[in-house]
C-alpha cells in the first residue's frame, strides 16, 4: 500500500491519487485538514516505522511500516485553522511529518524538508546551478533603492524583479511604473534578475527519467497567461539530461521540477529553480501521463535498503554533503 499525505483541496494531489487509482494500485489518503481537525499522529520516537496516523475517519489508522512507501505533498494548514488550539494541532503535526518522514527507513516522493533551499530564491540557485553546471541570470538581491536602481540601468534587455523568499510570486517586468515602488524595498528585499528573452523550460525528472517541455509565452511569467501559451515536447541537450539527473542525486530528492531559460540570442541554458513539490498536472496530461506513471514506477519499485531516494534505474550521482 502507497500512503498519500496531502491536501484534498490540492488539484495536484487530487490528479496524482486518480493515476494511482487508474493503475489499480492500493493506497490510502490521508488529507492533513482533516487529520488535525478529527485525527491524531502517533511518532514513538524508538521506531519511526510504528509511527501511526488516525484520519477520524472509515479510513482507520495506517502505521508506516506497513506501507509500501509515501507519496506527501504537505503544506501547514495552520494559518487556515478555525481556532487557535487547532492551529496548534495542525502545525505540530505538519512539523512532525516532515521530521519523520526525512527520517524513516521508506521510500519517500518527496521528504519534505531535504530541498530546503528554495525558502531563499538565490540561495537556491547559486547552490543548485553548479550541480547541474549551468548558468544562472545575472542578479541583484537588495533592499537598497540606489543599488536595485543602478543595476536595473545595466540590464539593456530589461529586468525581472520577483519576490526573494518561497512565497509565491510572479515574475514582472520591470517598467518606469515601478521606479516609485522601490522605496519599499527598504522593508522588504526583492530578487532583482537580467531578462533573458526567449523560451522558458519546465522539465519534470524522476529519478534517472525525464520529461521536458518548452513554453513559448507573451508573458515574462507565462504561469499568468492563461490560454496564450505554446507548448511542445522538447528533448533535452545531453549535458543538460545529465545535469538534471546529478541534481536528483546530490539533492537526494527524487522528484524535482526543474525550470529553464534558452536565451534566443545565444541558445545558452539558464537555470531558475528546481521545485520539490511541482503542480505537474498540466504538463501530465499533455504528455499522456508519462510523468504519473513513472511516479507510480518509482514508488512500487524495489529501493536500496537505506537509500530509499535512489531508484534502482538511478543515474548514480553524487550525495550531497551541505546540511538538510
Amino acid at each position: 500500500m502507497i500512503l498519500c499525505l496531502g491536501l484534498a483541496a490540492d488539484p495536484t494531489f487530487v490528479h496524482g491519487l486518480r493515476a494511482l487509482a487508474a493503475a489499480d494500485l492500493p493506497f490510502a489518503v490521508v488529507d492533513l485538514p482533516t487529520l488535525a481537525l478529527y485525527g491524531d499522529l502517533t511518532v514513538p520516537l524508538d521506531d519511526l516505522r510504528a509511527t501511526t496516523v488516525r484520519t477520524g475517519d472509515s479510513a482507520g489508522h495506517v502505521v508506516l511500516g506497513e506501507v509500501r512507501a509515501v507519496w506527501c505533498r504537505p503544506l501547514n494548514v495552520s494559518a487556515a485553522a478555525p481556532a487557535p488550539a487547532t492551529a496548534r494541532r495542525a502545525d505540530g503535526q505538519y512539523q512532525a511529518l516532515c521530521r519523520v518522514l526525512e527520517a524513516v527507513d521508506l521510500p519517500v516522493l518527496n521528504p519534505p524538508w531535504r530541498e530546503a533551499t528554495n525558502a531563499a530564491k538565490l540561495l537556491h540557485a547559486v547552490t543548485l546551478a553548479p550541480v547541474g553546471g549551468w548558468r544562472i541570470p545575472r542578479s541583484c538581491l537588495t533592499n537598497d533603492p540606489a543599488t536595485a536602481r543602478a543595476f536595473v540601468r545595466s540590464c539593456p534587455r530589461g529586468t525581472v524583479v520577483k519576490g526573494a523568499g518561497a512565497a509565491k510570486t510572479w515574475a514582472t517586468l520591470f517598467g518606469s511604473e515601478h521606479e516609485r515602488l522601490l522605496p519599499r524595498l527598504r522593508h522588504s528585499p526583492a530578487l532583482f534578475q537580467e531578462r533573458i528573452t526567449g523560451p522558458d523550460v519546465r522539465v519534470h525528472v524522476v529519478a534517472d527519467r525525464a520529461f521536458a517541455e518548452s513554453v513559448h509565452s507573451p508573458n515574462v511569467d507565462y504561469r499568468t497567461a492563461h490560454g496564450a501559451n505554446r507548448y511542445a515536447p522538447l528533448d533535452l541537450p545531453p549535458t543538460v539530461l545529465e545535469g538534471c539527473r546529478r541534481l536528483v542525486a546530490d539533492t537526494r530528492t527524487p522528484f524535482l521540477g526543474v525550470d529553464f531559460k534558452i536565451d534566443e540570442i545565444t541558445g545558452d541554458w539558464y537555470f531558475l529553480e528546481a521545485n520539490s513539490m511541482p503542480c505537474y498536472e498540466g504538463y501530465d496530461v499533455r504528455a499522456d501521463g508519462a510523468i504519473s506513471r513513472a511516479i507510480l514506477d518509482w514508488l512500487t519499485a524495489p529501493h536500496p535498503h537505506g537509500s530509499p531516494w535512489i531508484s534502482p534505474r538511478s543515474h548514480s550521482g553524487r550525495r550531497s554533503s551541505r546540511p538538510r
